[in-house]
C-alpha cells in the first residue's frame, strides 16, 4: 500500500537587519523567496525538489490584511506565482491565504489532509513581512516599485472584517485596541491587581525575550528584564492600558520563513534523508466569533477545544510535550493557552522556540511559520521530543494548533475532531444592546494613548438587565482617563451609559 503519511521535510528562515538604500530594499516576496532556498537547500535531497513542487501557499501578507488594503511601493497581482518565479518553480496549485496568525498552522493541515489523500505531492508554504523596510524607505522617501505581473491560476481566499459596525464605531479594531480588553478581564478572573498583573506580565516576557536574543533569525536579539518590561519609559511607552510598547507584537520586521511538506513515498522517492522527517500527530482549528458576541471575554473556548483536543488525539497531556511555541501577540495570548492546558504560566520551561512576537518579532500573519521551522528544526536534532504550536488568529478569534515529533505516530496523523467546530458554535453568546442606556458595570475596559498622552477610554460592560454594551468615555472626560489609568480596580464598577449616535458614551457615577 502506498505511504502517504504527511511529513514536513525541511524548513528555512531569513531575517534583514541591514540599512535600507533603494539598492537594499527588499520586497515581501524577496525575503519569502531567501527563506524558500534555504529550505529547500536544507531537505538534503538527492535530487532538485523545485520541479517536483505542485503547490504552494503564500501566507496572506498584513498590508493585504483588510479589504482594500495595499502596500505603499504596490505588489504583485499573484503573489504565490511571483514566488514561484523567483525560485524557478511551476507549481499545478496557487494559494494566496486569508487574514490571520494562524494561516501557517492551518496550511500544514490542510497540506496534511491532502497529500494523504492523495490530492498533493509535493508543497510548500512560505511568506514573509518588510514592514520595517517600508517604513524605513517611507521615511528617507526612497522611490522603490514592487508592482508585477504574473500570469497563473490563483486561488485567493480573500480577507475578511474582523470586527462589526458597532465594534468600529467604538475603536474595538486594531489589535493594540483589542487585546487589552481581553487582558484586563483575564486579570479581573484571576483577582490580580493591576500592579500584580503587569509584574507577571513582564516577568513572562522577559523569559521569551531571552530565548529571542540568542536566535540568528530574531529582528530584535535583546534579552529585557522584567523590570525594564515593568517600567513606563521612553522606550517602554504606553500603548494602550495596560501595555507598553514591548508587551505587544512587533510589526517592524524584516523577515521570511518556508516549510517543505511531502508524503512519506514521495521523500524516499526524491531522497529526503529520513533524519529530516517530522511527522504531524494531531492538529485542530477552530474560528471564533467577534469580540462583543463572546459570553466571557476573560477565556477563550476555542483555545480550550482546540488544545486539549489535540492532546487528547495523541495520548499526549501538556507534561509530555518537550518543546513549544505559544503564539504571543500579546500576555493574554499565552496567558489564556496556558490556562486552557492546565499549565502553569511561571514554569521556567521555555513556551517559545522563536522569542515571540515583540522580541523575535511580530512577521505579521507569517509568525508562526518560523515557530513551525524552529520547532522542527529542534525535533529533528531530538528526535524523540514532542512539540507543539499554538497559532492564533485576529483577537484570539481563530485557532489552529498542531503536534508534531521525529517520531512516527501509532495511527495515521488526523484532525483531532471534526466536530470541534460545531461544538463551538453550540456555545451561547452575549446579548448586545446597541443603543444603550441606563445603568450597568464595567466588565472591561482599556484607555488608548496617542503620543504618550491619552486619547481613547473604551469600556465593554453589562446593563442592569444582563445585556452588554460598548461604550467610550467622552473625549473630554478627564476624570474618566484618570481613572482607566489608574492602579484601582476598574472591572465592577457603577457607570452611566447614554447612546449618541453612532457611539455610546459613558460616565462613571
Amino acid at each position: 500500500m502506498a505511504n502517504r503519511t504527511p511529513i514536513l521535510v525541511a524548513s528555512g528562515q531569513y531575517v534583514f537587519r541591514d540599512e535600507v538604500t533603494a539598492e537594499t530594499a527588499m520586497s515581501p516576496l524577496d525575503i519569502a523567496a531567501k527563506a524558500a532556498k534555504v529550505a529547500i537547500d536544507s531537505a538534503a535531497a538527492q535530487t532538485d525538489l523545485i520541479p517536483h513542487i505542485d503547490t504552494i501557499a503564500f501566507v496572506r501578507g498584513f498590508v493585504d490584511s483588510v479589504p482594500g488594503g495595499k502596500g505603499p511601493f504596490g505588489g504583485s497581482n499573484n503573489v504565490p506565482r511571483s514566488l514561484a518565479k523567483r525560485i524557478g518553480a511551476n507549481p499545478q496549485r496557487a494559494i494566496y491565504g486569508r487574514e490571520g496568525g494562524h494561516s501557517p498552522q492551518r496550511f500544514v493541515n490542510e497540506f496534511a489532509e491532502k497529500i494523504a489523500a492523495g490530492e498533493m505531492e509535493f508543497g510548500l508554504i512560505a511568506g514573509a513581512e518588510a514592514t520595517g523596510i517600508m517604513k524605513q524607505a517611507g521615511r528617507a522617501g526612497l522611490a522603490l516599485d514592487w508592482s508585477e505581473t504574473v500570469e497563473g491560476d490563483l486561488d485567493d481566499r480573500g480577507c475578511h472584517w474582523l470586527f462589526t459596525r458597532h465594534e468600529v464605531a467604538h475603536g474595538i479594531t486594531f489589535p493594540t485596541q483589542v487585546y487589552p480588553l481581553l487582558e484586563h478581564a483575564w486579570r479581573a478572573r484571576h483577582k490580580l491587581s493591576v500592579a500584580e498583573h503587569r509584574e507577571l506580565a513582564s516577568r513572562l516576557f522577559s523569559k521569551f525575550s531571552d530565548v529571542a536574543a540568542s536566535n540568528p533569525y530574531s529582528q530584535f536579539p535583546q534579552a529585557r528584564s522584567a523590570e525594564f518590561l515593568n517600567t513606563v519609559s521612553d522606550d517602554n511607552y504606553w500603548v494602550a492600558h495596560p501595555h507598553t510598547k514591548w508587551m505587544v507584537a512587533q510589526d517592524a520586521v524584516n523577515q521570511g520563513a518556508a516549510l517543505l511538506m511531502c508524503s512519506v513515498d514521495k521523500a524516499l522517492a526524491l531522497g529526503i534523508p529520513k533524519s529530516q522527517w517530522v511527522y504531524l500527530h494531531s492538529y485542530a482549528d477552530v474560528d471564533d466569533g467577534f469580540v462583543s458576541s463572546r459570553p466571557d471575554l476573560a477565556v477563550s473556548e476555542s483555545m480550550k477545544l482546540t488544545l486539549n483536543s489535540v492532546l487528547s488525539a495523541a495520548g499526549k497531556s501538556i507534561a509530555d510535550i518537550d518543546v513549544m511555541d505559544i503564539y504571543s501577540c500579546f500576555p493574554i495570548a499565552v496567558l489564556a493557552a496556558c490556562e486552557a492546558m492546565g499549565l502553569d504560566w511561571n514554569t521556567d520551561e521555555a513556551l517559545t522556540v522563536t522569542g515571540g512576537l515583540p522580541f523575535f518579532g511580530g512577521a505579521g500573519n507569517n509568525y508562526s511559520t518560523h515557530a513551525i521551522a524552529s520547532l522542527t528544526d529542534q525535533l529533528r536534532q531530538a528526535q524523540s521530543s514532542f512539540g507543539l504550536v499554538t497559532a492564533n488568529g485576529g483577537f484570539l478569534s481563530k485557532q489552529s494548533v498542531g503536534l508534531y515529533s521525529a517520531l512516527p505516530p501509532e495511527t495515521p496523523c488526523k484532525n483531532a475532531d471534526t466536530s470541534l467546530q460545531a461544538k463551538f458554535d453550540s456555545l451561547p453568546v452575549a446579548e448586545l444592546a446597541e443603543e444603550a442606556n441606563g445603568i450597568g458595570v464595567v466588565e472591561t475596559y482599556t484607555l488608548v494613548y496617542k503620543r504618550g498622552k491619552p486619547s481613547l477610554g473604551i469600556v465593554i460592560g453589562r446593563l442592569d438587565d444582563g445585556c452588554r454594551f460598548l461604550a467610550n468615555t467622552a473625549a473630554d472626560d478627564e476624570a474618566a482617563f484618570a481613572i482607566l489609568q489608574g492602579d484601582e480596580e476598574v472591572i465592577g464598577r457603577r457607570v452611566e451609559v447614554a447612546h449618541k449616535a453612532p457611539q455610546n458614551i459613558v460616565r462613571f457615577v
